[in-house]
């Protein structure tokens, strides 16, 4: 993955965590702590998976990044440091 590709892949992870932290909590995204619901919650990979909540609608939600990509390692770090900044907001 090149680094510009990279880039714009944080930055649009971290737009819609930002959507949601705006409209939601991370508890109920993450369903108190889940990667694999944070992960799906940003719906980078062929689009949020749900039902969409209507703060969501019309928000870009939709698909962003290529299998090719969501299997790279690139993509993993930059998921898990997201997921690590989140967990930090968490309420116990």
């Amino acid at each position: 993955m090149t680094e510009q590709r990279k880039s714009e892949i944080t930055k649009e992870a971290r737009r819609r965590l930002d959507l949601w932290l705006q409209n939601d909590t991370i508890e109920n995204m993450t369903v108190y702590g889940s990667f694999i619901r944070f992960n799906m919650g940003l719906g980078l990979l062929g689009g949020y998976p749900f039902v969409e909540p209507t703060w969501m609608v019309d928000k870009g939600f939709d698909g962003f990044v290529t299998e090719e990509e969501w299997d790279d390692p690139d993509y993993d770090e930059i998921l898990y440091g997201l997921y690590d900044e989140a967990m930090k907001i968490m309420k116990p």
